[in-house]
């Protein structure tokens, strides 16, 4: 038996019914950077599990019909903390020890999860962002705006959406290629990146057309902020771009900005902004241009 606990991939780790460590394997030595001779019969296990109360949950499942009946826990997952302070994802199975009826402690099975959860991480964070550019993608973009119109309405908070495409755009890939689009591309992002507060979002809504959503903005906010943007662009193109030389104009962009209005729900809003920024298209482009406050199905 103790051969077997000791060769087990995941960590082994009993309690007495004090909840002081009194088995404790090279794998649980490994998971939580703990030496068992420092562990065994001197430390609790409220110092291994993350929080300390986290050991008492535990046990009370234990006592609950719920998660493999009474006397056992089946797979539930809680976090352990390392010697260094790191808290690490664990799947916990768990049973009472007893001796002739009489509970004596328990003993549980820890498997790490870090990995899995490693890479669940990845699987969400490209479900819903552009692989080129690094922005959040068209999915997420309408979730995103969806919960920020009912968080807007909810508090009577306002809230700015700006959409802008790329004046010029297809003579570049056209010229050159597409491997220097997708740099013309990348550039937007970056730019993009640069202004952002943390309570803004940045999205490649496909092909060069782009868009922000920005929080607690008003209108003439989102205007002043997406002037420093188009600016700011306009600047870094000069400085990053001149290698392509000048056969071709440069690109620009055609933003449009609308601000949320009462009773107005998010297609609305998306309406607005995109006629908003075909009207600085129309215009000539490199520009940006406040949304009318209705919709004229004429524009």
């Amino acid at each position: 038996m103790t051969r077997l606990i000791g060769s087990c991939p995941d960590g082994i780790i009993g309690v007495n019914r004090e909840g002081v460590v009194i088995i404790f394997n090279q794998a649980a030595e490994r998971l939580t950077g703990h030496k068992a001779v420092e562990v065994l019969g001197k430390l609790s296990i409220t110092q291994i599990y993350d929080p300390p109360e986290l050991a008492r949950q535990v046990k009370k499942e234990l006592y609950s019909e719920g998660n493999g009946g009474v006397g056992q826990v089946d797979g539930i997952e809680v976090e352990v903390t390392t010697t260094e302070g790191r808290s690490v994802p664990i799947r916990l199975s768990a049973t009472l020890l007893t001796n002739n009826g009489d509970e004596i402690g328990s003993v549980g099975f820890f498997h790490d999860m870090s990995e899995r959860k490693e890479i669940e991480k990845e699987l969400r964070r490209r479900s819903v962002t552009d692989s080129l550019t690094g922005l959040f993608n068209r999915r997420h973009f309408h979730a995103t705006l969806s919960l920020e119109v009912d968080r807007s309405v909810r508090y009577s908070r306002p809230l700015t959406l700006a959409f802008f495409d790329l004046d010029r755009f297809k003579p570049f890939n056209d010229t050159y290629g597409h491997q220097e689009g997708d740099n013309i591309l990348r550039l937007v992002s970056q730019v993009m990146g640069q202004g952002l507060r943390n309570l803004d979002q940045a999205f490649r809504l496909g092909g060069d057309e782009f868009g922000f959503i920005l929080v607690e903005t008003t209108a003439d906010q989102g205007l002043l902020a997406m002037e420093r943007f188009r600016q700011t662009f306009n600047r870094q193109w000069q400085s990053k771009m001149s290698y392509l030389g000048d056969d071709l104009p440069a690109v620009t962009l055609s933003i449009g900005v609308a601000h949320l209005a009462p009773d107005e729900n998010s297609d609305q809003l998306i309406r607005r902004a995109d006629l908003a920024m075909y009207e600085a298209k129309k215009d000539g482009g490199d520009r940006t241009v406040k949304a009318r406050p209705e919709i004229k199905e004429t524009a």
